[in-house]
């Protein structure tokens, strides 16, 4: 392994560290070890571990990207960003659907489109709707669409000037969010902590430390012992502000450790690690907690979701364990295990064939839109103007369905084959699975009526309409599909 692969796989170990503190930070009270004297501030400190996600993304953008003298590839870059985050972010809304059967009937549209368009973070009211946690993803989002002109307004300044900028910046930034807080309350600074914004301080330190550690560092040897210092001198700070924010109740006026107050500290102990070549990074690039690092994604993104429906299934059964011990010795061992599966049979699979298919996400969401024609076809032909009487039946067959649908075009690799077995055979399955749903859900009292007629002539025409689709398009343009 080479110096540099194995201060980056360091990093990689760091993101897991941090992902595990959202964890805790989200239900972990029960656990003993959470309990004990200067250990809870460090481990669930789960909103300022974000930070360090926003400085970190920043600085691996910036290892990246930052070409000087080259021209900026957009089109890769947005297929490689895309990829990165959007399969796992809508694998994970689904799943938390899963938790919100009940009601997905009765769900404002805006709500749902919010998060599946991941713009959420945006609006105060869905800020925390379905998967609380996927806020942070929202942000993320917002540095994807400015990164390329940062990084090309980046690669025409001096590096020197390009750190100053954006330290000025994180200082404006800070008394800007504490003067808007005396100004609007309590309950502005806590919109304020998810409004995507607010975070860009501590992503454009990051990019900054990026720009630094590529055209600054390499001119400047550094020394082990004072590398070390910096970086035992940054988790100090981290450390001693996360305790006496704790246990002291200690504050600066409206200055909140959660919005970047922390990213300079941050972006030194991340710029000294990927510096160091001493154990300490030969020890965080071991292979297991590497593996760790890259399923972080998934386990930030997937943790609510899991526990929810963890939870609601022993209340189910009855069960006498306690929060603590189904916390620590259930919950646990089998998210960490899920989200190493899910990474490496779920995310790597679907990011990479991605980076080489993103033209037929056309033909994906032109499926989703026939799919959805051919049920409100249906439902209008055959129930005509009683239609209009059974909002919570046509809206809920709309979500599960076109969800039922897709998923199941996915399981039988039907765009990978372009079959018209892969077809049928998805088409048949997705049409046992949203008969069972609807039935369960009119048996529940869900939705108004259980439209089988509706049921099985949506999905005749919709099958019809995608291979129909298929024909049509093979002979205008056969090249889509290859």
């Amino acid at each position: 392994m080479s110096p540099s692969n194995q201060r980056l796989n360091a990093l990689t170990t760091t993101r897991f560290i941090a992902a595990l503190s959202v964890v805790f930070y989200h239900g972990g009270e029960g656990l003993y070890l959470l309990g004990l004297f200067p250990i809870r501030p460090l481990l669930t400190s789960g909103f300022t571990a974000v930070n360090y996600f926003y400085v970190l993304s920043g600085f691996v953008m910036a290892l990246a990207y930052y070409r000087p003298g080259q021209k900026f590839e957009f089109r890769s870059y947005w297929t490689a960003r895309f990829s990165r985050i959007y399969p796992l972010y809508i694998f994970s809304f689904i799943i938390t659907c899963l938790y919100y059967l009940e009601i997905m009937g009765k769900i404002n549209s805006d709500k749902i489109w919010a998060n599946v368009l991941l713009y959420q973070a945006w609006i105060p009211r869905y800020a925390l709707s379905f998967n609380f946690a996927s806020w942070s993803l929202a942000v993320e989002a917002f540095f994807y669409i400015l990164f390329p002109f940062l990084a090309i307004f980046a690669m025409r300044q001096p590096p020197k000037r390009l750190i100053w900028m954006s330290i000025a910046f994180w200082v404006l930034s800070q008394f800007a969010h504490s003067m808007i807080g005396m100004w609007l309350g309590l309950g502005a600074r806590l919109f304020l902590a998810y409004f995507p914004p607010f975070h860009l301080n501590s992503f454009l330190l990051g990019v900054a430390g990026g720009v630094w550690f590529l055209s600054e560092a390499p001119k400047h040897p550094h020394k082990t012992s004072t590398n070390l210092a910096w970086m035992a001198f940054s988790l100090a700070f981290i450390s001693a502000a996360l305790i006496i924010r704790e246990y002291y109740q200690f504050s600066i006026r409206t200055f909140s450790l959660d919005v970047g107050l922390l990213a300079p500290f941050f972006l030194i102990f991340v710029l000294t690690l990927a510096l160091d070549g001493t154990r300490i990074s030969k020890t965080l690039s071991h292979p297991a907690l590497v593996l760790l690092g890259d399923a972080s994604y998934a386990l930030y993104i997937l943790h609510i979701p899991v526990r929810w429906i963890m939870e609601r299934y022993l209340i189910s059964i009855g069960t006498t364990m306690t929060y603590g011990q189904f916390y620590g010795f259930l919950y646990l061992p089998f998210l960490l295990t899920v989200s190493v599966l899910t990474f490496l049979y779920l995310e790597r699979p679907a990011r990479d064939w991605l980076r080489h298919n993103m033209h037929k996400l056309p033909l994906m969401l032109l499926d989703l839109l026939l799919v959805a024609g051919a049920l409100w076809v249906s439902f209008t032909l055959l129930l005509g103007g009683e239609a209009i009487n059974l909002p919570r039946t046509q809206t809920y067959a709309l979500r599960v369905g076109l969800t039922i649908f897709f998923t199941c075009l996915l399981i039988f690799r039907y765009y990978i084959t372009a079959s018209w077995k892969s077809l049928m055979f998805a088409f048949l399955l997705g049409a046992a699975v949203w008969t069972a749903f609807m039935y369960l859900a009119w048996l529940g009292g869900w939705i108004e009526v259980f439209p089988r007629m509706v049921l099985a002539s949506s999905t005749a025409l919709a099958f019809a309409s995608i291979f129909g689709s298929r024909l049509l398009i093979r002979r205008l343009a056969p090249a889509s599909l290859a």
